[in-house]
Order: structure tokens, then sequence, then C-alpha cells
């Protein structure tokens, strides 16, 4: 049994129709979000927002394509260019890593005891 309550998905033209119901004034929002069982008014002004900006509804389900949207999603915060490092930097990277060396080492022959 189900906890929530799941509304119908409409396709992007069926969206269209609903927002031009809307911007025609021939239907209240309240009635829209009723009749067609869409899940609150906020989702209906997104339509409308999305209509205005592009003259059509998005459908911005699914994952993202990196070229689409290449800043989409958390930033990898290990991906560096080692080219791009100055001197100093990279003298203090390779210092970093050889103290983890260091500390795993420690680590496994302490646990080896």
């Amino acid at each position: 049994m189900r906890k929530t309550k799941k509304y119908t998905r409409y396709s992007i033209d069926e969206k269209n129709s609903i927002v031009k119901k809307y911007l025609n004034h021939e239907v209240s929002v309240h009635e829209l979000v009723s009749k067609y069982d869409i899940c609150d008014r906020s989702t209906l002004y997104r339509w409308v927002k999305q209509y205005r900006q592009f003259g059509t509804c998005v459908d911005g389900r699914g994952k993202a394509i990196k070229k689409d949207a290449p800043n989409k999603g958390r930033p990898n915060k290990y991906d560096v260019n080692l080219e791009d490092l100055s001197k100093e930097d990279l003298i203090e990277r390779i210092t970093m890593y050889e103290d983890i060396k260091k500390s795993i080492a420690y680590l496994l022959k302490e646990k080896q005891k």
C-alpha cells in the first residue's frame, strides 16, 4: 500500500494545453489543479514560467548530460590539472601524499600487531 498519492504524469503537449487554458483565463488555477490532478499550484506556475520563457513546457526529468550542463552536480575537488599548479603547490601536494602514505603504513602495522 502506497503512503503517498501518485499524481498523473503529463506529456509536454498536455502541459502546454493546460497552461494555455490558464493563460487564456478559461479556467482558474484551483479548477485546473483539481481537474487535472496536478500536485499543487506551484507545479502549474512552474509550467507557466517555462512556457513564457521557452514557448513550451520543458521536461526536466532524467539525468543531465555533461555536455548539456557542464556545471551540474557537485564539483570534483580532486580533479586538478597538475600542470596548472605552481611549484610550491606541487611540493605541498607531494608532501601531503607522503604523509598520507606514512599514516596508512603506520595504521596497517598497528593493525597487524
